[in-house]
């Protein structure tokens, strides 16, 4: 077989990788997300980082915190400065947030993910 031959095959295996790994990502975008029971619905602002707003009460992100963009990547805070997002919610025993998913616009419309949807003010120092 020929180095020509080799390289030929090689290129189109490697064209087909990408073809379904690209296919893999759509499929991710389209589907919807599936969000813990104890998960919130809010509106994050970000204007203020390192000091977020969650439906304008002042709000921490846990150290250990997550945000999943809409195409469910983990992003960075820095990245978001500036912005409000609607977005799901979680928070940790100390009532720090620290999981959040931006929504898609078809989540947006599905509204709150249970009947506990309900954004209670902080706790008090």
């Amino acid at each position: 077989m020929s180095i020509a031959k080799i390289v030929g095959r090689l290129g189109l295996l490697l064209a087909l990788c990408m073809v379904m790994g690209a296919g893999a990502v759509f499929a991710q975008v389209t589907a919807d997300r599936q969000f813990p029971p104890n998960t919130k619905q809010g509106v994050l602002d970000m204007s203020t980082y390192p000091t977020i707003k969650m439906n304008g009460y002042e709000r921490r992100l846990s150290p250990s915190s997550r945000i999943y963009s809409v195409t469910n990547l983990i992003v960075t805070p820095a990245t978001l400065l500036g912005s409000s997002f609607v977005v799901n919610y979680t928070e940790n025993q100390f009532k720090d947030i620290d999981k959040v998913w931006i929504l898609t616009q078809s989540e947006k419309a599905k509204g709150p993910p249970n009947s506990t949807s309900q954004v209670m003010p902080p706790l008090a120092n």
